[in-house]
């Protein structure tokens, strides 16, 4: 095996420690340093990847013959490819971001296209030799591609698997970055509604006036809720029913409606809007409406007989026919734990503490 492409290989496992450190609960001040540790880590064995043991001319080969010979019709003119290289590189630092944030998809791909051409000892990029260029331009392109255009891309590369690996973990970093820029949105948006002042609301007109969705926040209400308390129990109807709500939520949503009869209750007191809502939450699961699945969720073992015995009751009190139960709700999810939010009085529908972000990132 080439000893270039035997490098390549390294890049896939250097760059585990970012995959895994994103990915298990930690602190908001030792996330960004993780993923950087284990992305350090992943470029240097990409960087020595792409060294040559000796001087060629022609650079090192990390693309297939048949690629270099026929890129592809759709690629940009050689210039345009460089000045496209030049634009990314300059992603590689975003001045706009938090201190404390992980990178984006630009950022991390800009990063590396950088590294590789450290390695090269480049500082011309209007000179970079035409099979540089492709290379860095079908990697770049396969970085950011979706799933069956990268595959596609890779298939130039001598080893398309090591390429691919190396996206996967690009993509998980920036699922890293889209969970804190959604964190780092709801503790912001708690932020207003505190600086609106304390103006009597419910609680579901506080979720409603909200500027971004606080799933945290809709787990700790479908959670802690008390059912007998009408606005209580409205707003925890209302984060059940948001399409961005976690699956988890939703399951302990429905195995709670067991919980004191609601169903059958609510149809005793005729509140035939609140039952056609809910009846909209299991045709939302039955379509597969909820994919955010994100909170760690262990059924109860109980959970789905339960569910069923409430829906069999409330066909026989309403002689109409049964709800169809939902499918694939009560199941293991593995996801993080939910974070707290102290700051929050249910009884009251408002905030009674300034929201603390570490509660939030």
């Amino acid at each position: 095996m080439d000893v270039l492409v035997y490098r390549l290989v390294l890049a896939a496992v250097a760059l585990g420690p970012a995959a895994v450190l994103a990915a298990v609960p930690t602190s908001t001040a030792f996330l960004p340093l993780g993923i950087v540790i284990g992305g350090a880590g992943g470029l240097f064995a990409l960087v020595s990847s792409f060294r040559r043991e000796k001087p060629r001319r022609r650079g090192p080969a990390l693309l297939r013959r048949a690629a270099l010979r026929r890129p592809g019709s759709d690629l940009p003119t050689l210039d345009n490819q460089r000045l496209a290289i030049a634009n990314a590189l300059g992603a590689a630092v975003d001045l706009r971001a938090e201190p404390d944030a992980p990178p984006t998809r630009d950022t991390a791909v800009g990063r590396i296209l950088s590294r590789i051409l450290d390695s090269w000892n480049v500082t011309d990029i209007a000179a970079l030799p035409r099979d540089l260029t492709l290379a860095l331009t079908l990697l770049k392109q396969c970085l950011n591609a979706p799933p069956g255009e990268a595959g596609r891309i890779a298939q130039m590369f001598q080893r398309p698997d090591v390429v691919l690996g190396l996206r996967q973990e690009i993509d998980t970093i920036a699922k890293a970055r889209a969970t804190y820029d959604q964190a780092l949105a709801a503790f912001l948006a708690t932020q207003e509604i505190q600086a609106t002042g304390t103006a009597p609301r419910t609680l579901t007109q506080a979720l409603r006036a909200m500027s971004a969705p606080d799933i945290d926040l809709w787990h700790h209400i479908v959670t802690q809720h008390d059912p007998t308390d009408p606005a209580q129990r409205d707003a925890a109807l209302w984060c059940a029913a948001q399409p961005e709500c976690d699956h988890a939520s939703v399951a302990v949503y429905l195995s709670r409606l067991a919980d004191g009869a609601q169903l059958q209750n609510v149809y005793i007191d005729a509140d035939s809007t609140f039952l056609d809502q809910v009846r909209g939450i299991f045709a939302n699961c039955n379509a597969g409406i909820y994919r955010h699945r994100g909170l760690v969720y262990v059924p109860p073992a109980d959970a789905t007989i339960r569910l069923k015995a409430e829906l069999d009751a409330l066909a026989s009190l309403s002689d109409k026919a049964r709800w169809p139960d939902p499918q694939c709700v009560f199941t293991v999810l593995e996801g993080r734990k939910p974070h707290p939010r102290p700051a929050w009085d249910l009884s009251s529908g408002r905030l009674v503490a300034a929201p603390n972000r570490s509660d939030y990132l």
